[in-house]
This record gives structure tokens, C-alpha cells and sequence, in this order.
């Protein structure tokens, strides 16, 4: 068995990985989902301050070394981007993440898995590269690394066309005057219920319709002046927001983290792809509370409502609701 930690660059590869090792003959164990416990034990292992997602990657890799017969622990450079001059970069946290935890805990090496990757690479470049680095420990040959890769990046690839479908028959089917929600932000923050307080629950509990932006297909929007974006995910989320401030009934929530150096950029210019256009940004950390985002988020509902009003008075004949 393999054991990958669900948080930070699990999270967003996960699908990839689980279907590479089985087709390999090998299980993919995930750890359980955040919990208080995994994030205490993680933020008390840390020996320098970073953001939250890294603290609770650091439960996970705590949860789970010793269980597995390998832990698979790889060094992400960069990731797959719509356009190839696009560098696609993952931010140093998680491509530093293996060498961190792997001296924070003392892992024994010759259970880690640790390839070096650039996921941007063509699947051929990708799949060497890759079987340099694991077959002798896997016992596996070249070309059942390559079968393999294929196989999981296809699989990869369904699976976010998949969510695009449904993402799109989501935005079809609700009603032109009723505000749809785009959360953007850092897989490990959109995805994990603890670092974001069950965002996508507590903005169902309010009655608004919200969709991550993986949902999404914004492979052909042009970020324009953001076109040397250094980060791949910054320059997803600057090709969501463009997609949002272009809809009527879409709006933006993005979602980050206090000591997030990337996203300290990414805000000022996810403001201005915005504009005037109705936003929230969430700072959370291990300090955050429900009860405080809850708050926001209702003021934020208040606003979409507002701005809808305005804008089916607006375009009522003879009617327009003075400023």
C-alpha cells in the first residue's frame, strides 16, 4: 500500500495518484479527513511559522507514517496550464512540502516516495521522468509506469470534465435572478472542511447556490494583463474571477489564508478583475470561528440580494432605482 496525506497537493491530485497506483497493483491509502486532532497535532509540530494548510499537512503526514508500506510524498514544481508560455508554478510551500516533513518527523527514506515533478510536462517527458524516480523501489518496469501514468492522467482529465459538466448545467438551470456563489481559492482551501469551516454547508444553510471554480472551465479565458501570472492556481482563480465578473448573476468569494505571500498579490488583483462587481474575500486561519464567517457571509447575502433587486428594477421598462 501507498499512504498520501489528504491535505494540501492531495487534495488536488488525488484522483491522479489513486489510479496510477492501482493500476500498478498498489492502494492508495488517503488519511481521514481534517479533524481538530490532526490539526493540533500538526500545528505543534511545526518549527517555523507558516500558513494553515501547511500546519495541517503536517498532521496528515503525522497520521499516517508508519501505516503503509510506502508514503508517496512528491515535490510538485509546477502544474498542467491552458497555455504552454504560462510557467504554472506551485508556491514554495508545496513544493517544499516532502523536504519539510520528512525532517520535521525524521521519515526513514527508503519507505518515502519522493519523485521531483513537473506536471506541465508532456505525458511522455512526464512518465520518464517519473519512472526514474520510483520503479526501482516499486519494482515495476518503464513501460508499466508509462501504461499507468496514461491511464490515471486520462482518468484525471474525465474527472474534471466531469465536474465541469455539472458545473455548467448548474449555471443553465438556476434562475437568471438568483445569485450564484463562485468560491475560488487553493484546493487545500476549498476543499478541506476544517481549514474552511464547511464553507459550502454554511452557504447552503443560508440559501445560496455557490460552485467551486474547479467546476468551472476557464482553460480559454485570457488573463490579459496577468498573462506572466508566476503561480498556476493564481492564475486559475484570476481566470475565474474574469469568468464571474462577466456574468450576471455570478459573484465572488474567494477564499485564502492569513501568511498566504502568494495570495497577498493574487487579492489586490482578484479585486481588481472584480471591480464594482459584488465580492467577499475570507482570510481564515486556526483561530477562525464559525460564528464570525457566518456573520460575513450573511452580510454578504444581503449584498447579492440587494444587487439583484436593483438589477431587476433596473430593467423593468420605465423604471430605474435612483443611487
Amino acid at each position: 500500500s501507498v499512504g498520501m496525506q489528504r491535505a494540501h497537493y492531495g487534495i488536488h491530485s488525488s484522483v491522479l495518484w489513486a489510479h496510477f497506483f492501482d493500476h500498478l497493483g498498489l492502494r492508495l491509502v488517503l488519511t481521514p479527513a481534517t479533524t481538530q486532532q490532526i490539526s493540533k497535532v500538526g500545528i505543534e509540530s511545526m518549527v517555523a511559522e507558516t500558513c494553515y494548510p501547511v500546519k495541517v499537512s503536517f498532521g496528515h503526514v503525522r497520521e499516517l507514517a508508519g501505516k503503509t508500506r510506502f508514503l508517496f510524498l512528491p515535490t510538485l514544481i509546477d502544474m498542467p496550464v491552458p497555455n504552454p508560455s504560462e510557467v504554472g508554478y506551485y508556491c514554495p510551500m508545496v513544493q517544499s512540502n516532502a523536504y519539510m516533513v520528512r525532517s520535521a518527523f525524521k521519515l526513514d527514506r527508503a519507505s518515502v516516495l519522493s519523485p521531483s515533478l513537473h506536471l506541465k510536462y508532456d505525458p511522455a517527458l512526464l512518465a520518464a521522468d517519473l519512472s526514474d524516480q520510483v520503479r526501482e523501489k516499486l519494482g515495476v518496469t518503464k513501460a508499466q509506469v508509462k501504461k499507468a501514468l496514461d491511464y490515471a492522467l486520462e482518468r484525471q482529465h474525465q474527472y474534471l470534465k466531469d465536474l465541469q459538466r455539472k458545473g455548467r448545467d448548474i449555471l443553465e438551470n438556476t434562475p437568471p435572478r438568483e445569485p450564484v456563489v463562485v468560491v475560488t481559492g487553493r484546493p487545500y482551501n476549498l476543499y478541506d472542511e476544517r481549514v474552511n469551516l464547511r464553507i459550502g454547508q454554511n452557504l447552503s444553510k443560508i440559501g445560496l447556490t455557490a460552485l467551486p471554480m474547479d467546476f468551472m472551465d476557464v482553460s480559454e479565458v485570457d488573463l490579459g494583463e496577468f498573462s506572466s501570472m508566476y503561480w498556476g492556481l493564481g492564475a486559475q482563480i484570476l481566470r475565474t474571477a474574469k469568468r464571474i465578473s462577466a456574468l450576471p448573476n455570478a459573484f465572488g468569494l474567494h477564499l485564502t489564508n492569513f501568511g498566504c505571500g502568494a495570495d497577498s498579490f493574487i487579492e489586490h488583483f482578484y479585486r481588481h478583475v472584480m471591480g464594482a462587481k459584488a465580492h467577499l474575500i475570507l482570510e481564515l486561519d486556526e483561530h477562525s470561528a464559525v460564528a464570525g464567517v457566518m456573520t460575513r457571509l450573511e452580510a454578504f447575502k444581503n449584498v447579492l440580494e440587494n444587487t439583484m433587486q436593483k438589477s431587476a428594477w433596473n430593467q423593468e421598462p420605465g423604471l430605474k432605482l435612483a443611487n
